[in-house]
């Protein structure tokens, strides 16, 4: 059945084949306008992006090539450091503990009672699994002269920092290779003679 001229289009196409066409051709303006104000709203993100990153690089450091240290939990005490000229404490000023890291039974006791007639003051004596070497002084931030003050009494004792020990005591660790207090004369005549300053002053 042929339709109305009513219906009829110059061109051939009916009424609603033109209706059709103009709507896809309004549908497609508007995804393509949408699509044009995302891709221009990306491209202003990753130009600022840009912008900023290369301002960021550009900026000089306080301390070029330097990482900042991260510290966890409290920082660690720093070593009480001596006046120039200081002498060791005078052995009645000193607490010390003796521990016998070797396998001479009753070392620790012994060297304890030699200790005590030099005039310092012992703590109770016992073992250890932590000594080095001849013989260790450990002390604490506060007791640098007061292991001086041991150290002379035990030439070939080392110092050892335990940052985390409170007050001047220390600790006197025996290990292999001890042979003995050094003279008494002689460290008498050391407790006269000026510490050397610790390399961390």
């Amino acid at each position: 059945m042929a339709s109305s001229h009513r219906d009829a289009h110059p061109y051939g196409r009916s009424a609603d084949d033109v209706r059709r066409r103009d709507q896809r051709l309004r549908r497609t303006r508007r995804m393509r306008a949408i699509q044009l104000t995302i891709f221009s709203a990306l491209t202003v993100a990753v130009i600022a992006v840009g912008v900023y990153a290369v301002g960021e690089l550009q900026e000089p450091s306080q301390e070029p090539g330097v990482i900042a240290q991260k510290t966890f939990g409290a920082a660690p005490a720093e070593l009480a450091c001596p006046e120039p000229g200081s002498v060791p404490l005078p052995p009645e000023e000193v607490s010390v503990t003796v521990l016998n890291g070797t396998t001479r039974g009753g070392l620790a006791g012994d060297v304890s009672e030699e200790l005590a007639e030099r005039g310092f003051t012992l703590g109770d004596p016992g073992n250890t699994n932590q000594a080095s070497g001849p013989a260790t002084i450990v002390h604490g931030p506060e007791g640098y002269l007061a292991a001086q003050s041991v150290r002379v009494q035990v030439q070939e004792a080392q110092l050892r920092l335990d940052e985390d020990r409170e007050g001047a005591a220390v600790d006197l660790l025996l290990g292999r290779g001890y042979t003995g207090l050094t003279e008494e004369t002689a460290a008498t005549a050391a407790l006269e003679e000026p510490v050397a300053m610790p390399e961390s002053c």
